[in-house]
């Protein structure tokens, strides 16, 4: 990172706001990659004022906190405390940078969660694969060659067994998916899509939750070009939303899913969601009741997952609900 110091001037001394412009405009700035700013781009927003320098800082003050101060002193030229009021003026004007600075820290804090993330989802991505899709199945699939018949039925075993496949196919599901959303932690990473039924994949999905018997799939869903796991993950959450805020009293909780004029509809027989109210909800951390616990990120990854993928989505409130509608599947 380097300051650069931005020596101004009015265009004409004669016009006040000039000097109204100097007082406000930026005297540094903080390059975090090493390129001094564009002049034009200054300028643009200062109408009487231009640049005339702009040069790298060599020489710093500390303020009150020890925090170094960038100054216009130079070598040869003047330097500190040979202009005690220029001094003064100085640490008034470094707060103007302060933007800069926070821009500045900003980037640098996301640069290092985004190396955390990097470095877990490495972990993910490789170090659990062997647990989950290579030594458990093998370990099932060795134990069950070793237990007859007879000995499951004896030992009351097979309830066991189911948890166990069950489990296994859950993790298996899980494990996709954080794959999948770990693989866009990567730099110039890019969706790994497959043609897919997207009912069957839904169905297949929604097995082994609570809640599937609550969700029709009617058969006029088509095959699309995406990634399967992101793409039911996403839809599955719309799915959740639909039913856990739904507080109808009159009928059961339901979802519908269904194609409708090249859009993919996911309906529910709740109170109703404006596009407006959808928008808002998606924002991150936004939850629909804030005495629920919860993160308020569920709605917020699925329309990221949606758009990652070029797709549209927004809420259409109709009489008896809700229709979540995506576009561009097909």
């Amino acid at each position: 990172m380097i300051w650069y110091s931005i020596l101004w001037q009015p265009r004409d001394f004669n016009n006040q706001n000039a000097f109204i412009e100097l007082d406000g405009c930026p005297r540094f700035y903080l390059s975090d990659n090493g390129s001094p700013p564009s002049k034009n781009d200054l300028e643009s927003k200062y109408l009487n004022l231009f640049i005339k320098e702009i040069f790298a800082t060599v020489i710093f003050m500390q303020n009150e906190n020890g925090l170094d101060i960038p100054t216009h002193y130079r070598n040869g030229i003047f330097m500190p405390k040979q202009n005690p009021s220029y001094d003064n003026w100085l640490k008034n004007q470094f707060l103007i940078c302060e933007k800069e600075i926070e821009r500045v820290k900003t980037r640098q804090e996301l640069i290092q969660k985004n190396i955390f993330l990097e470095y877990s989802s490495k972990i993910i991505r490789h170090d659990m694969h062997s647990g989950i899709n290579t030594y458990l199945p093998r370990g099932m699939e060795m134990l069950l060659q070793k237990l007859n018949t007879e000995i499951i039925k004896e030992k009351k075993l097979q309830p066991a067994i189911t948890l166990l496949e069950r489990g296994l196919k859950h993790t298996q599901k899980v494990y996709q998916g954080v794959y999948a959303f770990t693989n866009l932690v990567k730099e110039n990473s890019q969706l790994d899509k497959t043609n897919f039924d997207l009912k069957s994949a839904l169905i297949d999905y929604l097995l082994l939750t609570a809640y599937h018997d609550k969700v029709s799939i009617l058969d006029n869903l088509p095959n699309i070009y995406a990634n399967q796991s992101l793409m039911c993950t996403a839809i599955d959450n719309l799915i959740r939303n639909g039913l856990k805020y739904n507080d109808t009293r009159t009928i059961d909780k339901k979802v519908t899913i269904y194609m409708e004029n090249k859009f993919l509809v996911i309906e529910d027989n709740g109170i109703g969601m404006t596009n407006e109210q959808f928008k808002k909800l998606s924002l991150p951390y936004k939850r629909g009741n804030t005495d629920e616990q919860g993160s308020g990120l569920g709605l917020n990854i699925c329309v990221a997952i949606i758009e990652e993928h070029g797709y549209t989505i927004f809420s259409e409130k109709i009489e008896s609900g809700t229709k979540i509608k995506i576009g561009g599947l097909v």
